[in-house]
């Protein structure tokens, strides 16, 4: 029997090539290959999300995103993605190509000022090689080490498998790092350090076998130097962090301070937290994320960090106290902040004031003031005002370009001393629209010297790229080719400018006072518009601030005279010497004061001002009691300094009432040198009072030709509050359409706690303060006849009152215990700024009667700039620098009083090599 069989699709055709051809798939799946796109491993969150949106074109998309970092890839990454999901994909890709790549091309420019600090991979690397870690810890495979080769076993675990498995750790940079992850990165390189250092001693220790006690500390010294440099170069070429060092030429002391500074971890978080954010800052500047069109002066994310550290030195500033460590006496420091140059109303105060100090010392002179601008050539800058990117920017920093003005202003100062142009002024720093800085400067020179100085400043103004300057000069070649035959002056605009103080038109500090209130707080600039941002000049001053605060840019700086802190220092004094003189009158009777007083009226070399009142009429007219002798007495004195030098008392008087310029007369003049000031800084020395055994000055007083003035008479130590008693507070809302309680709607109820005032917590603190209750007596024994406990004892209130109280009930939908809440003394919440008390009378003349209270609320938008007049916490320059309240511990008092802190506040921050 035959069986029919199918022929094979090959007997069906006279040749192979005839059959119809197999689908792709089923081909590719028969030589291992498949044309979908398989989704690569250790993808990130956005790359993953571009590669479900358009998988075929992910080798040539990473190309734009493998060097960028993620937080600053985000924005195009999501672009492209909703570009593709519209279904326009060459829109996507041409989106890349015009935006992502220049982008990509600016963020390598910046990279390279980093690429010394310390990386995630580096670390690991560094500490593989230098410390002793646990050879199992999984950083260790990331270099394919073989596990069988250490010495520490675990029999249930398969290394080899693990080894093979194990994907390495990818590499990122500082700026993407969070807070937590530089904790542990700071632990790591302490160890690194730490273990270097002992392997250099150890490189260069010597054999101390027969030599004397002074060769051998001689030698060791000598080690410890020799250490330092070296462990500091390590730290340099390959964390890129600033090495602390204390003197040029260093000491062993110093040396060992210093090495001690590179081996704790604290140290090193502060480091890295201020060098991420300062590179995070520089990143944001290459993405155009800084400019007139995004954020103006600073970023957003720069912004929103410097308004969170100032609400956290609010919040710190609220919750602790100073403390007398001499007399227990205790007082809230937000009083004393608002009191000090932390505070920008009293700094923006004094800053004009020495402005006006100088004007009128010009004047006295017979000085032309000079009114001078300094920029930076275009390189420096990233971002045109008009917008776009500036195609040939450098990759500056503000900090780089900050310190172009300064080597600038250097060579000028330099050249007007070798010509022996004597002057004297003061200059300000603020930043364009996209971060870099450009200085205002208002001098005083002699009129016969003005066309000097001219020519010097300009000339060293414009020395770098001047090519740029001249009319025939282009960027584009096209152009420059039509400009070729252009001759004509420079134009020196771009770069500075040259103005004359005009009496006529305003004063000198009329000039700079816009230039001071902007950059602190912006005061009585309301209606001001930038014309550089378009945005209000007050409310880009927190910008402004967060800008000095990123670059460590000290903003205002005074040429000549005298030093402020001299100045503060008598101002000081004055203060002491007033109030050491107030409490002497506290101690006397009406007799004794008006014979002060009569004293003072016959006595030749007095220390008071004013008109004279007659002594008869202090004695006879009752009206002048003893307070107000007192008074008298007060406002009249004017404090002194016993010295024979009497333009000592007379400098001091000047610096009491604020008279910036006879001040500076007083010391000398405004081109006095610092050896011949007339009173000068007294510091104590404290040896071995930091915590890394250096020895720390402490501003003491003044030193007048040898005698010395103590002005820092107390210590303090600042300590948390006590947690205040909280109550349960109950708040109703109302819809009030009209005045007329009946036709207001209850809108809702609040439940919150509130702090219960000293007052309150007297009142309600026992039985014995309840109306009608008993308490116990001082013995131990109660021996009073007890009342009868189911007897409830009613206070009786007059009509009014119980009207007032029932109103109340209704409005407010009070419960039924409300009135006798009232009669137990207690302070009753109506509302978040209106609470309401009983006051029992003692007579018939004094009635019980009902006690409204209207507290206002803490009003935090000082935090956005909102009010000038609002107390702003910001740092400034060194002059003017708000103590870092971040060094103080949170949870325990300080162990040291607020003058011990000065080295630690107001060191230089900047972090970078």
């Amino acid at each position: 029997m035959n069986n029919l069989t199918e022929p094979t699709e090959i007997e069906l055709y006279d040749y192979p090539w005839q059959a119809p051809l197999t689908p792709v798939e089923e081909a590719c799946f028969a030589s291992r290959f498949s044309s979908i796109n398989e989704e690569p491993e250790d993808l990130t969150i956005l790359e993953r999300q571009m590669f479900e949106a358009s998988p075929s074109d992910h080798k040539w998309r990473q190309n734009f995103f493998a060097n960028t970092p993620d937080y600053l890839a985000k924005y195009f990454a999501k672009r492209y993605v909703s570009l593709i999901n519209q279904g326009d994909r060459k829109a996507a890709n041409t989106f890349l190509r015009e935006k992502m790549e220049p982008a990509q091309k600016r963020v390598e420019l910046v990279m390279k000022s980093y690429q010394s600090l310390p990386t995630i991979h580096k670390v690991t690397l560094l500490s593989k090689e230098h410390c002793d870690e646990d050879p199992f810890h999984p950083v260790f495979f990331t270099e394919h080490g073989l596990p069988e080769q250490f010495t520490k076993k675990q029999m249930a675990f398969d290394f080899e498998k693990a080894e093979k498995n194990h994907k390495p750790v990818k590499n990122r940079i500082l700026a993407e790092l969070e807070l937590d992850e530089l904790k542990e990165m700071a632990f790591t390189i302490t160890k690194i350090i730490d273990s270097y250092w002992g392997m250099t001693a150890e490189r260069n220790a010597f054999d101390s076998e027969g030599k004397s006690e002074r060769e051998i500390e001689h030698l060791t010294n000598k080690v410890i130097v020799i250490a330092y440099e070296q462990v500091s170069i390590f730290v340099r070429e390959h964390f890129g962090i600033k090495p602390p060092r204390k003197y040029k030429k260093q000491t062993p002391n110093s040396a060992a301070s210093d090495i001690s500074r590179m081996i704790d971890e604290k140290w090193w978080y502060g480091r890295l937290v201020r060098s991420r954010k300062i590179m995070r800052e520089h990143l944001a500047i290459a993405m155009g994320q800084v400019s007139n069109k995004a954020s103006p002066y600073s970023s957003w994310d720069c912004v929103r960090e410097h308004q969170t550290q100032q609400k956290a030195n609010y919040n710190y500033i609220k919750q602790n106290v100073l403390i007398d460590n001499e007399s227990g006496e205790e007082f809230d420091l937000w009083d004393i902040f608002k009191k000090s140059n932390a505070n920008p109303a009293i700094r923006r105060h004094e800053l004009m004031v020495r402005c006006r100090g100088c004007e009128d010392i010009g004047n006295e002179l017979g000085l032309q003031g000079l009114f001078l601008t300094l920029t930076t050539p275009s390189s420096y800058h990233n971002h045109y005002k008009r917008g776009g990117f500036v195609a040939h920017w450098n990759g500056a920093s503000p900090r780089d370009a900050q310190s172009y003005l300064n080597n600038v202003w250097q060579r000028i100062r330099s050249k007007l001393g070798r010509e022996g142009i004597r002057w004297f002024g003061v200059r300000v720093a603020e930043p364009h629209h996209d971060g870099t800085p450009h200085w205002h400067l208002l001098i005083w020179v002699k009129p016969e010297e003005v066309s000097q100085v001219r020519h010097i400043f300009i000339d060293y103004a414009t020395k770098a790229d001047r090519e740029e300057l001249h009319p025939s000069f282009d960027r584009k070649e096209k152009r420059a080719a039509k400009k070729e035959n252009i001759r004509g002056p420079m134009n020196y605009k771009p770069r500075c400018d040259f103005g004359y103080i005009d009496p006529e038109k305003g004063t000198a500090t009329g000039y700079i006072a816009k230039y001071i209130s902007k950059n602190i707080d912006g005061f009585a600039m309301d209606d001001l518009v930038s014309d550089e941002t378009g945005k209000s000049v007050k409310d880009m001053a927190k910008n402004v601030g967060a800008w000095k605060s990123r670059w460590a840019i000290r903003q205002f700086q005074f040429f000549g005279g005298a030093p402020v802190t001299t100045y503060r220092e008598l101002r000081r004094f004055a203060n002491h010497d007033r109030t050491s003189f107030q409490n002497y009158l506290s101690q006397l009777n009406r007799e004794e004061l008006i014979a002060i007083y009569e004293e003072m009226e016959v006595k030749v070399s007095r220390k008071f001002v004013g008109p004279a009142i007659p002594v008869e009429l202090l004695r006879v007219n009752p009206r002048f009691d003893s307070l107000y002798v007192k008074l008298l007495l007060g406002e009249a004195y004017q404090p002194d300094i016993e010295h024979p030098i009497t333009t000592v008392s007379d400098v001091m008087k000047a610096a009491d009432t604020g008279n910036w310029h006879c001040y500076i007369m007083g010391q000398g003049g405004p081109f006095v040198k610092r050896e011949e000031l007339l009173i000068t800084n007294s510091y104590e020395v404290m040896p071995f009072a930091s915590p890394h055994g250096e020895a720390v000055r402490k501003l003491d007083g003044f030193d007048v030709t040898g005698k010395f003035f103590k002005t820092r008479i107390k210590t303090y130590t600042i300590v948390a509050k006590a947690k205040p008693e909280m109550q349960k507070q109950v708040d109703y809302e109302f819809d009030k359409p009209s005045e007329n309680p009946s036709t207001w709607n209850f809108k809702k109820r609040t439940v919150s706690f509130v702090e219960v005032t000293k007052e309150d917590a007297s009142t309600r603190g026992s039985e014995a303060t309840a109306i009608g209750s008993s308490a116990a007596s001082r013995s131990s024994v109660n021996n009073c006849t007890e009342p009868d406990r189911g007897s409830k004892q009613v206070r009786e209130l007059s009509p009014d009152i119980e009207y007032e109280i029932k109103r109340l009930i209704e409005e407010y939908d009070l419960s039924e215990s409300f009135r006798s809440d009232l009669i137990r003394g207690r302070v009753i919440q109506l509302s978040k700024e209106k609470s309401i008390k009983l006051r029992f009378g003692a007579t018939e003349r004094q009635p019980d009667h009902l006690v409204y209270q209207h507290k206002q609320q803490i009003d935090l938008s000082w935090l956005d700039e909102d009010k000038p007049e609002e107390v702003i916490l910001s740092d400034d320059d060194e002059d003017y620098a708000q103590p870092n309240l971040s060094c103080f511990g949170m949870h325990r008092p300080a162990s040291k009083s607020w003058a011990d802190y000065a080295d630690l506040v107001e060191e230089d921050d900047w972090p970078l090599a």
